[in-house]
């Protein structure tokens, strides 16, 4: 059997539920993906989250999908950066949730002398290329979860628009945009972006 064949072998046996499967192929990436996670957490961040959380997190992510039939996966080359992308993701998202606000490690006390943070001149340092592309990606996918009509709302909101003008631009009623805009706010929070 050519390793192609191999690799779809096993990836039918995961979409069967089989956990023998799940576990090879598990046991076949781990090596791969906790070095990746861990190059992307600094030593302080690597106290709040464990790598091992994060890739197992990957795992779950990428089980369900299988099961589901999301992905199309050739060889294992493909596999493997398929693996590598979702854990990339995966580890910005939480490096993003613990940067935001009161999150911070870099505002926690230090015990070292001298090391204290200045919260107000903090606060008026721009944010990162990384933090900024975080944040840009996050919202992209919070988009993409908005139905069609949702979406419209927020983006003519965020163009500046009052609710009566989003209202009336778009043929519906005050309240109707009022109701968009309070559910896409409980879930910019539940999402973290707020």
């Amino acid at each position: 059997m050519s390793e192609p064949e191999q690799c779809q072998a096993l990836l039918e046996r995961v979409r069967a539920g089989d956990e023998e499967a799940a576990r090879q192929l598990y046991d076949a990436n781990i090596d791969r993906l906790l070095p990746l996670v861990r190059r992307r957490l600094s030593q302080r961040l690597a106290r709040r989250v464990d790598p091992e959380d994060i890739v197992q997190s990957v795992f779950r992510t990428f089980f369900h999908r299988v099961k589901e039939g999301q992905f199309r996966i050739a060889d294992t080359d493909s596999l493997t950066r398929l693996l590598m992308r979702i854990t990339v993701r995966k580890t910005l998202h939480q490096v993003a949730y613990h940067l935001a606000a009161k999150r911070d490690p870099r505002l926690e006390a230090s015990s070292e002398a001298g090391t204290e943070l200045d919260l107000a001149q903090l606060l008026t340092l721009p944010p990162t290329d990384e933090a900024a592309l975080i944040f840009l990606d996050q919202f992209e996918h919070f988009l993409a979860a908005l139905r069609p009509e949702d979406r419209r709302i927020l983006e003519l909101r965020l163009a500046g628009r009052t609710n009566e003008e989003v209202a009336q631009q778009l043929g519906t009623y005050d309240r109707r945009v009022r109701r968009v805009i309070e559910q896409v706010r409980a879930l910019a929070e539940a999402e973290g972006l707020l």
